[in-house]
């Protein structure tokens, strides 16, 4: 829970605390039991909380507050363990101590989370998830052997990737093929952006009536849109291809994207409507006072008739037009807590661990 953004608990009193509700009694029972005796036996103190939204912090910062407000591990060991589950948010991050992350990496706990936990959070066995990644946990942490073996496997899949040369080569090629439909989605684009200019300027210079402009405009919009979508579509396939040659052994570097552009405070309607009459309309009509005021100067004045003439010449021709008028041709360019007997040891973490999102 929290209010402005400042997370006001957790003191935690169990070292499982199912604030979501997530588990059945029997499920927290059970793993509060293998959780309590693991620390008995090793003092290494691993706590799941679970909780329903993460209000507005990240659940790095959430995970980091929480585990350093309650001490998780031994003081001298610093050997506790948060795994942190956000249900509504539908994040969980593994939060280290400083003494186990040598042990306990970073891209060992985002391969438990991409690889054990949310498989199982996809299907909603979320108790099934974090208990299976409790064990597995222990195992990495106990057993030199398998930790070894499970570094290995990370490796051996790493080998069988094409070496960088390749990867290079094979974005060359792709980059050649999508940067024709770049470069005629540019030629499109540019070429209909002018007209965009030349039909405001014929607004404000009374070459283009005024009832007649939205439609007009409309007109315009289309193939300057289908020019638009001809640049971004390659772009967006060339960065999928990036991101696949590069980084698909990272994916926590894109958790939650697009997701958390779609879902920012910036992405709403009324600043799309802002952003689309700035790239058609404003933009333009500022242009289009420049080359009235100060290229070809004309006096302003409104008509309710369209110029044949102008509308010939300067918008419906797709491909021959010029911003002077006469004879000279010049260019444009643009560029809750239970009751028990928890309480951590000491010790701290520095942010080490992994989240992931599904």
């Amino acid at each position: 829970m929290s209010v402005n953004g400042q997370i006001e608990h957790f003191n935690l009193n169990e070292i499982v605390t199912d604030d979501a509700g997530i588990m059945s009694t029997d499920q927290l029972v059970s793993l509060r039991t293998k959780l309590k005796a693991y620390e008995a036996e090793k003092t290494h103190q691993i706590v799941v909380l679970t909780i329903n939204n993460l209000g507005e912090n990240t659940i790095e910062g959430y995970a980091l507050t929480v585990f350093n407000q309650n001490k998780l591990g031994q003081k001298d060991k610093d050997n506790g363990l948060l795994i942190l589950f956000s249900k509504n948010d539908r994040k969980v991050r593994i939060e280290v101590g400083y003494g186990l992350e040598p042990i306990v990496t970073d891209a060992l706990s985002s391969r438990i989370i991409r690889n054990i936990m949310i498989p199982e959070f996809k299907k909603e066995r979320y108790f099934e998830g974090i208990n299976l990644a409790t064990s597995e946990l222990i195992k990495l942490i106990d057993d030199p052997k398998y930790r070894d073996e499970f570094k290995s496997e990370e490796q051996v899949g790493s080998k069988k990737e094409m070496s960088l040369t390749v990867k290079l080569l094979v974005l060359l090629l792709v980059a050649i093929f999508l940067g024709i439909f770049i470069f005629l989605g540019g030629a499109i684009f540019l070429q209909a952006y002018k007209q965009l200019i030349y039909l405001h300027r014929g607004l404000i210079i009374g070459k283009i009536g005024v009832f007649s402009y939205p439609f007009i405009l409309l007109s315009c919009v289309f193939p300057t849109i289908f020019g638009l979508v001809f640049i971004l579509m390659p772009l967006g396939f060339l960065c999928a291809i990036i991101f696949t040659l590069f980084f698909s052994s990272h994916t926590e570097l894109f958790d939650g994207f697009p997701e958390n552009i779609f879902n920012s405070a910036y992405f709403n309607l009324t600043n799309v409507i802002i952003f689309v009459s700035s790239i058609f309309i404003l933009i333009p009509l500022i242009r289009a006072f420049f080359m009235t005021s100060y290229r070809t100067p004309e006096p302003f004045r409104l008509s309710f008739r369209n110029d044949k003439k102008y509308i010939s010449k300067h918008i419906t021709s797709f491909g021959s037009s010029s911003y002077s008028s006469g004879s000279s041709s010049s260019s444009w360019s643009s560029s809750s807590s239970s009751s028990g007997g928890f309480s951590g040891g000491g010790g701290s973490s520095g942010g080490g661990g992994a989240s992931g999102s599904w």
